[in-house]
């Protein structure tokens, strides 16, 4: 056996991603899109500051979230749990084909269809690299936040907008 890799590795910068995904995904959640955008700029930006109680705050939560969605890798890797689930699956579709007589058919035209989505899928994969280009991207659209908001923080410095 071939040894396990994490699926993320914890670096400073894995972290500052992780840290304003999360505050999206909060927002999110609790206020909608445009919260969830605001709390990911927010989140991209005070994580990124060196000397902050908030940055460290912000990669503790992230780096231990990254340390769990790992350990998920790990233990899925260790259990076999989507191999399994993918097996009952199979599994409970070869039984409908079997037991289900006049709709066999039916079954059949089911079955190549989902067969046929997931080879597409497998193939896009290994074209396009999904995970590698979601966390370039993830990665970018972090950094770009953080910018994002210096610059409004430079603009308020220079021009006072706050103070009007």
């Amino acid at each position: 056996p071939s040894p396990s890799v994490a699926l993320v590795k914890v670096t400073e910068e894995n972290k500052v991603t992780t840290a304003s995904i999360l505050g999206g995904l909060a927002g999110l959640l609790v206020g909608g899109v445009w919260v969830g955008a605001g709390l990911f700029a927010a989140g991209s930006y005070l994580a990124k500051k060196e000397d902050s109680d908030v940055s460290k705050a912000l990669k503790g939560v992230a780096s231990g979230s990254l340390e769990v969605l790992n350990f998920g890798a790990y233990l899925n890797d260790k259990y076999a749990v989507t191999d399994k689930l993918g097996s009952a699956f199979s599994e409970a579709v070869e039984g409908a084909k079997t037991g289900s007589g006049s709709s066999s058919d039916s079954v059949e035209s089911v079955t190549s269809f989902i067969d046929g989505a997931v080879d597409a899928v497998r193939q896009a994969d290994k074209e396009i690299d999904f995970k590698g280009t979601f966390g370039t991207l993830a990665a970018s659209a972090s950094d770009l936040a953080s910018q994002a908001v210096e610059k409004v923080i430079e603009a308020n410095e220079t021009y006072k907008i706050t103070d009007q």
